[in-house]
C-alpha cells in the first residue's frame, strides 16, 4: 500500500519535475544540419549576430574593434551544422575561441585580453533583482561594477520582458548570461577597444556597437544587449548601414538611447 502511495505521489510530482527541469535544447540547435544557407557578406560581428537572429541561437560576444574584424567577408555554406557555421565565422579571425556554457554560445578572444584587464571577469557578491524589466537589471549591474555618484532612472524599453535572478558571487559574464536565457534580449556583445590603454581600474576600455567610440570612464565599462530581429548596430551592420535606418532599441552598459540604427538586410 506504501509502495502504490509513493508512486502515486511521484507521478503526481513528474509534470512539474518536468517544468523546473526543461530540457536543454541548445545542444539539439547547435546539432541541427542546414542546407543551402548563404548568409551574405558582413563582418566578424555583424555575421554572428545575424546566426544568432536566423537560428534564435542565444550569444555572448567579446570581441576587440580591430580594424580586421571590420573586414567584409562572404559567408556561404552548402551543408553545415548551425555551430560548424558559427565555428567557421570565429575562425575568420585569429585568436578566438567558441564554447558552449549556461545556456549561451561564448566567443571570446583567447589572450588577446588578460584576465586582469577583463571587467567580465569580475565578482558580483550578490546579484538580484525580481519582476525587473531587463533593461532595469542590466543598469543595477552596471551600477554594481561601476557605483554612480549620481542618480539616474533606467526605465523598460519597448517589448522587453521582465526578469527575476538570484546570483550569489558571479562573474560579469555570467551575470550577463542569466540575462540573455532569462529575457528576450537574446545577444549580449562587449566591443573592448583596440586601443591598450586602460582605464584608471587597470581596465581594458570597452566601446558600443552604436557608437563604435569609448565611453568616458566615469562610465566603463559598457556592453550592448540585443533581441533577435532588432535593427543591425552600425558597427555590426559596416557597409550595410547605408541600406536603411530604424530607431536604436539597444540596451548599452545599462542604459537606452534613441539614436538611427540599420535594419538587417534579409
Amino acid at each position: 500500500m506504501l509502495r502504490s502511495i509513493t508512486l502515486a505521489v511521484l507521478l503526481a510530482l513528474l509534470p512539474f519535475c518536468a517544468a523546473a527541469s526543461p530540457p536543454d535544447d541548445l545542444t539539439a540547435k547547435l546539432s541541427k544540419s542546414v542546407s543551402n544557407y548563404n548568409l551574405g557578406s558582413f563582418n566578424f560581428v555583424g555575421a554572428l549576430i545575424r546566426v544568432s537572429n536566423d537560428f534564435e541561437i542565444p550569444l555572448g560576444i567579446a570581441w576587440v574593434n580591430s580594424p580586421a574584424a571590420h573586414k567584409e567577408l562572404p559567408f556561404t555554406w552548402k551543408k553545415a551544422t548551425i555551430l560548424e557555421i558559427i565555428q567557421n565565422i570565429v575562425s575568420t579571425q585569429p585568436g578566438y575561441q567558441v564554447e558552449v556554457a549556461d545556456g549561451v554560445v561564448h566567443i571570446w578572444p583567447s589572450g588577446l585580453i588578460p584576465d586582469r584587464e577583463n571587467f567580465l571577469k569580475l565578482k558580483i557578491p550578490a546579484f538580484d533583482v525580481h519582476d525587473a524589466y531587463v533593461e532595469v537589471a542590466s543598469f543595477k549591474l552596471h551600477v554594481l561594477v561601476t557605483p554612480r555618484k549620481y542618480g539616474q532612472i533606467s526605465i523598460g524599453g519597448t517589448g522587453d520582458s521582465k526578469v527575476t535572478l538570484e546570483l550569489e558571487n558571479a562573474s560579469v559574464g555570467a551575470v550577463l548570461d542569466a540575462l540573455v536565457v532569462a529575457s528576450n534580449r537574446k545577444i549580449w556583445v562587449v566591443t573592448f577597444s583596440d586601443e591598450a590603454k586602460l582605464t584608471a581600474r587597470g581596465l581594458r576600455r570597452a566601446e558600443s556597437l552604436w557608437s563604435g567610440k569609448a565611453t568616458p570612464d566615469e562610465e566603463q565599462p559598457s556592453w550592448d544587449l540585443i533581441r533577435w530581429g532588432d535593427p543591425l548596430p552600425p558597427l555590426a551592420a559596416g557597409n550595410q548601414s547605408s541600406h536603411s535606418h530604424a530607431s536604436d532599441p539597444r540596451i548599452s552598459g545599462g542604459t537606452k538611447k534613441q539614436q538611427d540604427g540599420n535594419a538587417r538586410s534579409e
